[in-house]
């Protein structure tokens, strides 16, 4: 078996480290924001569901009498609209959470896996060189 020639190996090696390097520093700049990104997420989740509005009034005379009109009034002409349109926002920001989380928790495996796989090239590195000053040295 003949070898392969050694400037083609190293072009290789030199084209993967760059490579590499490459997605170190895109990992890096995603790695600082993972934990932001986590804790917005947990904001995200806090939000996710919109309640119908609650009538509250201040005024401690004719605050029952507001709040009663105002019961009335969502119940009577705006509660058949807007039932609707809640549960079609809550239903977005549910799947809108979910395909966030996703989102992130992909990105911390890709994490991973740039770092195994640059582990490995440096490896591979290593015992070029261990070879190739074993060669020389025969």
């Amino acid at each position: 078996m003949s070898e392969p020639p050694q400037p083609l190996v190293h072009e290789v090696l030199q084209q993967i480290r760059s490579g590499v390097r490459q997605r170190q520093a895109q990992v890096a700049t995603v790695t600082a924001g993972t934990e932001e990104a986590r804790h917005k997420l947990v904001e995200l989740t806090s939000k996710e569901y919109i309640q119908e509005p609650m009538a509250l009034s201040p005024r401690p005379v004719l605050g029952r009498l507001l709040v009663f009109s105002r019961k009335a009034m969502f119940h009577l002409f705006m509660k058949w609209f807007m039932r609707p349109v809640l549960e079609q926002q809550n239903g977005f920001n549910q799947t809108a959470s979910r395909l966030l989380q996703d989102l992130v928790q992909s990105q911390e495996a890709l994490a991973k896996q740039v770092r195994d796989l640059s582990s490995k090239v440096d490896s591979l590195e290593r015992r070029l060189r261990e070879d190739s000053a074993d060669a020389r040295d025969r």
